[in-house]
């Protein structure tokens, strides 16, 4: 079951827990270390973004419509919906040849777009291209056109497009049959998967490091990784977690975070991969349990291991800028026989 992971402290006393699991696993599936219960459960989310945009490489689309390394961590991500995140979409969509009317994508305003008033002020409106997901989008059209499928029910789970994903993440997260997969709908629209973090954080170790898995897929998962590694920008946004952990950790880190507080990445120069997933699905707990976890792993260096730490048992303010108390994480990191602990 969960274990407590953070205090969250004002003044000397315990105002709430959060409760999380986690797994490290490395690239030849072998746990390393975990708290919590390793083999918990839960929705891939946009942690399997990664697996999804392979089907762009593995299609030929990357190579028909001349994609690069920003385009791959694009579609990879869950962008923040700033304007050079949905210039770039409207242009993928264009090689496609469609608009943003075609993606079954509610409009919404991005992340960055601030208040109401200043949205009236600057005469901004909602847009499906500002929609975390629509890199996503429009790598399936781009993956559709690619096939010769067609573009109406792309979001469907027996899809080609689809299809092709389902199988992809049985493969890589180490599951004989595309049928073992567990499928619901995502909050975007597509299919997304369930799994145990133990699975997930073995998929992120491969991506990292892709033995065992067939030349093509290797390949495909190589160039994905490689293009989110460059390129946290193009994953996530101005100060999320994605960005700043590849600023803190000199690019040596592959990191995607999913919807209820999921959270996943690969280590490559380690060989391995971590999946995260706070119980309550509240995302304040993110930043501290996935630093924690890192600064326990070691292996940064002391400059980062101070930064990590920082981001690990942080300090918590009231809206005045007063000091009121800290965060505090609690759990234990247990390790297999072998491990580094």
């Amino acid at each position: 079951m969960a274990e407590a992971a953070l205090e969250f402290r004002r003044g000397e006393r315990v105002e709430s827990v959060a409760r999380a699991d986690a797994a490290v696993v490395d690239s030849a599936g072998q746990l390393v270390a975990w708290f919590g219960d390793p083999d918990r459960e839960a929705y891939w989310r946009s942690a399997a973004k990664p697996l999804q945009a392979m089907s762009v490489v593995l299609s030929g689309a990357a190579e028909q419509f001349g994609l690069g390394a920003e385009d791959l961590a694009l579609i990879a991500g869950s962008h923040s919906g700033e304007p050079f995140h949905a210039e770039r979409v409207a242009a993928l969509l264009a090689r496609a040849g469609v608009d943003e009317a075609a993606l079954v994508l509610a409009p919404v305003w991005p992340r960055h777009a601030g208040t109401a008033h200043q949205r009236r002020r600057e005469g901004a409106g909602p847009s499906r291209l500002a929609h975390q997901c629509s890199g996503k989008h429009a790598g399936m059209m781009l993956t559709a056109r690619a096939l010769g499928a067609p573009f109406a029910g792309y979001a469907d789970p027996d899809h080609p497009v689809q299809r092709g994903i389902r199988e992809r993440v049985a493969l890589w997260s180490g599951l004989r049959l595309p049928g073992a997969v567990h499928v619901a709908v995502d909050g975007c629209g597509v299919p997304t998967f369930y799994g145990s973090l133990r699975q997930m954080a073995w998929t992120y170790a491969r991506l990292g490091d892709p033995r065992g898995l067939p030349d093509a897929e290797a390949a495909a998962g190589h160039l994905v990784a490689e293009a989110m590694r460059r390129h946290p920008e193009w994953v996530s946004g101005t100060g999320r977690l994605e960005v700043d952990l590849a600023a803190a950790l000199e690019h040596r880190i592959i990191a995607k975070e999913g919807a209820e507080a999921l959270f996943c990445a690969a280590l490559p120069d380690r060989g391995l991969g971590l999946a995260v997933k706070i119980e309550d699905g509240n995302p304040r707990a993110v930043r501290p349990v996935v630093a924690a976890l890192l600064v326990l792993l070691g292996g940064f260096g002391e400059d980062k291991l101070r930064t990590l730490a920082g981001w690990a048992h942080p300090e918590r303010t009231n809206p005045q800028g007063q000091a009121v108390g800290e965060i505090v994480p609690v759990f234990t990191l247990k390790w297999t026989k072998g491990g580094q602990g």
